[in-house]
């Protein structure tokens, strides 16, 4: 099967959207393959104090996606997904099992949210964080595909630590 990006457009949404899709099955199958295979222990392990663990990148990958999501196509959060940064990456282990699946269900949401996305919406101003800053909701559904992207490097990286 080729690289997500090597695929044809996604039919319906415009180019960008497409390739921001893609983007998103990418880091899906990243993490399928570097991350969720992995025993317990390994999944929270870290390799010194202030390093993140896979688990909590795992979640935070999810989280944080969510919450642009929200910002940029007026996604709902589940209250886990509230939690903030500081708690997806530091905070205490769960079981591999929920991780997993937040991540699947929150993957699926916002794959499925993408296809929505129309042409005329991408240059609309949408409000982000707590401070409602004002950005293009383009430059925040990019944002959020690099962001996952950038954080799955970090999975397969420390993966290769083990």
């Amino acid at each position: 099967m080729p690289a997500p990006f090597l695929e044809p457009l996604v039919p319906g949404v415009p180019p960008a959207v497409s390739a921001w899709i893609r983007g998103l099955e990418e880091v899906a199958l990243h993490l399928e393959g570097w991350a969720f295979d992995l025993p317990e222990e390994a999944f929270w392990w870290r390799p010194k104090e202030e390093a993140n663990p896979i688990g909590g990148l795992v979640r935070h990958i999810a989280g944080s996606s969510l919450r642009l999501g929200a910002y940029a196509l007026g996604l709902g959060l589940p209250g886990w997904a509230t939690r903030g940064r500081e708690w997806e990456l530091r905070g205490e282990a769960e079981p591999k099992a929920v991780v997993v699946a937040r991540f699947r269900e929150a993957w699926d949401g916002l794959l499925a949210a993408f296809r929505e996305v129309r042409e005329e919406a991408l240059s609309e101003e949408v409000a982000v964080g707590h401070l409602g800053v004002r950005a293009p909701r383009a430059h925040v559904l990019h944002h959020l595909v690099e962001h996952a992207q950038h954080h799955a490097g970090q999975v397969i990286y420390a993966r290769k630590l083990l």
